[in-house]
């Protein structure tokens, strides 16, 4: 059944009596989307859950040592539903749940493919069909009961597009931030994250100002600038490490891109340019080798590596050797954000919890493991902190999906859904994190990319306000409205006798003749 939109006129009330919207009008959009019906996402949900139990049987053929077929088979299979789920949901539009299941294919499916290619030790090969089976029916079971019943969203024509001002406005912003993130890293070597973040942040701005703004007519331009900007985050605000950004950032641009789409030609883009963009990243970090004890030649170590980990972790489970943190890993995640300089004894990450059980003889150094998100709810509350997953992370996935819909479905009018939009892209590219190793990471890089951006907004509203309290710029804008408030205000009178004026030469002139 198709859903329909109805644009409901608002009307904002004034000093002088209700403030009319502009020509092009503001509209608050009810945004809804075409269910699939239960019995078909039962249908294919169940199709999903067969084909992984078929693998059980292939687990009891051993090949090299190990049952390599059951692995082989059910890396494809995990590989094949997040590649496919993200091509399905949101039809043309990248969502939160798209980017999940994508992330998911990456670090599971691509994980176990490698693995089993490269013939890991028979120990690790014997523990990784477990530690596939586990991941691939956690996520299917949670997409069936949490994300197979969105559907396809309706959108009004112009969701998601700027106006002129605005789109200037986050164009002149985001090369401001680009400016100062460069200066910052080249006056500091080493620079702080935050500077870092800003440079995400900047990039992200000058994109959205680009190509939801009037100049998305002109897309090669557009093209070439958001080239030279990705180009010089990259030179200048990429150290070697951290790959990951780089890939979170690409995939934020092409979230923005894809709300122009009409044939997924986006969604294609993403998924013909996985392979070049993996070994690129793998080249980076493979040059890194020499200098970088333990690292893979091949450099593919971090993005296989977590499957792995968590294998290890369900062994070291099984003999009793794990000990359960009860949810501790979270309760640090809630204060990653807090500077280490402000708190000496702030505690660790999940990834640096780790090392004593995964690295012992690292314990102590700076290093840190990535045991998938799965392996933090193991690390927590055991098997049965994975059942838990499946409804927290069902929830949490839906409700960023949910506001990523809701802020892409309205006109960016004004900097502040500037701001939330790009508020709920970085919460979406950032599940990237969260599922590689868990909520500490997701919470310090998105969390600072988030606070770049709301500081932002906030120095946006200080200096509206001091224009308030001068009286002067009336056309300024302010981060709750369009417009200055105190300009309807001093201009009022103005445009009334104008509007007279105007009406009295167009009576004079004929124009109402008829009257």
């Amino acid at each position: 059944m198709a859903a329909s939109i109805e644009p409901v006129p608002m009307v904002a009330e004034g000093r002088r009596g209700p403030l009319r919207s502009s020509s092009r009008g503001i509209h608050a959009f009810r945004v809804t989307r075409r269910p699939t019906s239960i019995l078909r996402r039962g249908f294919v949900g169940s199709t999903w859950l067969v084909a992984g139990a078929l693998c059980f049987v292939l687990d009891g053929v051993e090949s090299a040592g190990w049952p390599r077929q059951g692995a082989l088979v059910l890396s494809a299979l995990s590989a094949l539903f997040g590649l496919w789920v993200f091509w399905r949901d949101g039809a043309c539009r990248i969502t939160a749940v798209g980017l999940y299941h994508l992330a998911f294919a990456l670090f599971v499916g691509f994980s176990g493919l490698y693995q089993v290619a490269r013939a890991w030790s028979d120990a690790a090969g014997a523990s990784l069909f477990p530690a596939l089976a586990i991941c691939y029916f956690v996520q299917v079971t949670t997409w069936l009961l949490f994300w197979s019943g969105l559907g396809i969203p309706d959108l009004p024509p112009d969701a998601g597009q700027a106006d002129g001002r605005t789109a200037g406005w986050a164009m002149r912003c985001g090369a401001v931030l680009l400016t100062l993130a460069v200066a910052g890293s080249t006056m500091i070597p080493g620079s702080v994250p935050l500077v870092n973040s800003a440079g995400f942040i900047g990039v992200l701005l000058l994109s959205a100002g680009l190509l939801g703004g009037p100049m998305r007519r002109w897309l090669p331009l557009g093209a070439v600038v958001i080239g030279v900007a990705f180009a010089i985050y990259f030179i200048y605000l990429f150290n070697g490490f951290g790959r990951l950004v780089l890939g979170a950032l690409a995939l934020a641009l092409l979230v923005i891109a894809a709300h122009r789409d009409r044939r997924r030609l986006t969604k294609s883009l993403v998924l013909l340019g996985a392979a070049p963009v993996l070994l690129f990243l793998a080249g980076l970090r493979a040059s890194d080798a020499s200098a970088s004890p333990g690292v893979e030649e091949d450099g593919f170590e971090s993005a296989v590596s977590p499957l792995h980990s968590f294998a290890q972790l369900l062994d070291l489970h099984a003999m009793g050797s794990l000990p359960m943190a009860m949810g501790e890993t979270f309760l640090n995640a809630a204060v990653g954000l807090i500077p280490r300089a402000i708190w000496p004894e702030k505690p660790v990450g999940f990834g640096a919890d780790l090392v004593p059980f995964l690295s012992p003889e690292l314990a102590g150094t700076a290093h840190s493991e990535a045991a998938l998100w799965h392996g933090e709810w193991l690390f927590n509350f055991g098997l049965p902190g994975l059942a838990l997953m499946i409804p927290v992370t069902g929830l949490v996935v839906r409700a960023i999906d949910w506001l990523l819909l809701r802020a892409s479905s309205k006109p960016l009018d004004r900097p502040s859904a500037v701001g939330v939009y790009a508020g709920t892209i970085l919460a979406a590219v950032g599940l990237f994190d969260l599922v590689w190793v868990g909520s500490f990471t997701y919470v310090v890089r998105t969390g600072g990319r988030l606070l770049v951006l709301l500081a932002v907004l906030l120095l946006l509203a200080w200096g509206a306000s001091r224009l308030r309290t001068s009286g002067h710029a009336p056309e300024s804008y302010s981060v709750a409205g369009s417009r200055r408030a105190g300009s309807h205000r001093a201009g009022g009178g103005a445009r009334a006798e104008r509007r007279s004026a105007m009406q009295q030469r167009s009576c004079s002139s004929g124009r109402f003749s008829g009257l």
